[in-house]
């Protein structure tokens, strides 16, 4: 298959995987909400025209024309207008304050379409007339199965098939202890490898040294240096039997390379070396599976680094229009579309440098940050993320509070529709965020 076809192979697993992100992400909400009797109209996956919906018992189920995001409809969404509110145009009548005229507007579509939408529907089936913990349960649940898909793509990727590492195989058995470490050659004047002296081969695979059991060369590598000059045993696995050997690490001073492999000098124009312990032998690269806890530790640095990123997104955004248009320099580390995250999944699957299993363990990583970009993302306090509707659930119950703190009545949910122009807003200005990124992508993609 060549590079062209792979690339595209590529962009499409992942897009079927942010597909299957998205949806986890609805089902987090939907499940808890028909748990608690909340009627669900709808469950889309994408926004726009419909493309394919089929019905099933109360809920209409479907897919959309653009494919970045998805929504469940649930009725009572806003709670019913009350006496106060009969003019719907009033932010404070006490200070005689009317909010403007597109704002009073679009406050009353909004009640207009929550009322013909529930108005059948019995109020105990209403999202408004939950309990706060179980809407809290609701919207958190989204943001909830994205976190518990990318942790499980993340241990499958990290854990399972693991990360690349030296193994503990030998592809090569080197014949002498080289004086030329540059171009490790032999010549007549060079003692025989610790590995030959003892009877290593290639195809052997180490499995402890000095009764330190290996599973990956790390595992003895610090041993080694510990053992320079002294005889020490050595397990090898040869024709899936156990032999056990002798063999004496030998000091070598080898040379240091810098990040971009090429050898580095110090002040004086000769060759920086270091001391390494030297047994002969060239290892065979391996995927080598990471512990439970190095992948929660992982976890945790995604999340983290995720935040900061979202916290330093309103200077990235203009760094990027900087870059986009004025012919500045974008950041190599900056927050990119899912246009950008298509094209690097399509690079790392048609490239030649990586094995199937290295590939997969890529694609795996990638959905996985996806998820939890999704998670914190989510948990913004404005609306309409589910964060805005968390932190509106959480000042209902503030102020549910402090009413029979001082023994008011209390009237009914915190009217969301007030400010739902402001949701609309906040809307145009996620578009418009998406849109320069995806611009940016095609324009200066991040090489």
């Amino acid at each position: 298959m060549n590079q062209t076809l792979l690339f595209i192979l590529g962009v499409v697993l992942l897009m079927i995987g942010v597909g299957a992100s998205i949806a986890i992400h609805e089902l987090g909400h939907m499940y808890p909400a028909k748990k608690f009797g909340v009627l669900v109209t709808k469950y889309m996956i994408g926004f726009g025209p419909t493309i394919k919906s089929w019905r099933r018992g109360e809920t209409e189920y479907g897919f959309k024309m653009i494919p970045l995001g998805g929504y469940i409809a649930m009725v009572g969404m806003f709670p019913s207008k009350t006496a106060d509110d009969a003019n719907g145009t009033q932010l404070s009548a006490k200070r005689g304050l009317r909010a403007p005229k597109f704002w009073r507007e679009l406050v009353d579509q909004a009640r207009e379409a929550n009322a013909d939408q529930s108005a059948s529907v019995a109020k105990n089936r209403w999202f408004t007339s939950l309990p706060i913990y179980k809407r809290l349960i609701i919207m958190f649940g989204g943001p909830f199965m994205n976190l518990v898909f990318g942790s499980a793509l993340l241990f499958l990727a990290l854990g399972v098939i693991g990360t690349p590492a030296m193994g503990n195989s030998i592809a090569k058995v080197y014949d002498c202890v080289p004086s030329d470490q540059v171009k490790f050659a032999c010549v007549t004047a060079d003692p025989i490898s610790p590995a030959k002296t003892a009877g290593i081969i290639t195809g052997d695979r180490v499995v402890a040294f000095n009764g330190i059991q290996a599973s990956k060369w790390s595992d003895i590598s610090g041993e080694l240096a510990n053992r320079i000059g002294q005889p020490t045993s050595i397990q090898v696995l040869r024709g899936g039997k156990t032999v056990n050997l002798m063999i004496t690490p030998v000091a070598m001073q080898v040379p240091v390379y810098d990040s971009t492999g090429k050898p580095m000098i110090d002040a004086a124009g000769n060759p920086l070396k270091q001391l390494h312990a030297f047994i002969g032998v060239q290892l065979k690269p391996a995927m080598v599976g990471q512990s439970a806890s190095q992948v929660v530790g992982e976890i945790g640095n995604q999340l983290g680094g995720t935040a900061g990123m979202i916290i330093a997104l309103p200077g990235e955004v203009g760094q990027m229009a900087s870059a986009t248009f004025g012919g500045g320099k974008r950041a190599s580390n900056g927050p990119v579309s899912l246009l950008g995250v298509g094209q690097i999944a399509g690079q790392v699957a048609s490239s030649p440098e990586l094995d199937l299993a290295q590939k997969f363990a890529a694609g795996l990583s990638i959905l996985a940050s996806l998820n939890f970009a999704l998670f914190v993302f989510n948990l913004i306090p404005l609306l309409p993320l589910d964060g805005g509707h968390m932190a509106a659930a959480l000042f209902e119950s503030i102020k549910r509070g402090w009413f029979k703190l001082r023994k008011k009545t209390w009237r009914g949910p915190v009217d969301l529709t007030k400010i739902v122009p402001l949701t609309y807003a906040m809307w145009l200005v996620l578009m418009a965020m998406s849109l320069l990124f995806i611009v940016a992508d095609i324009v200066k993609p991040i090489a």
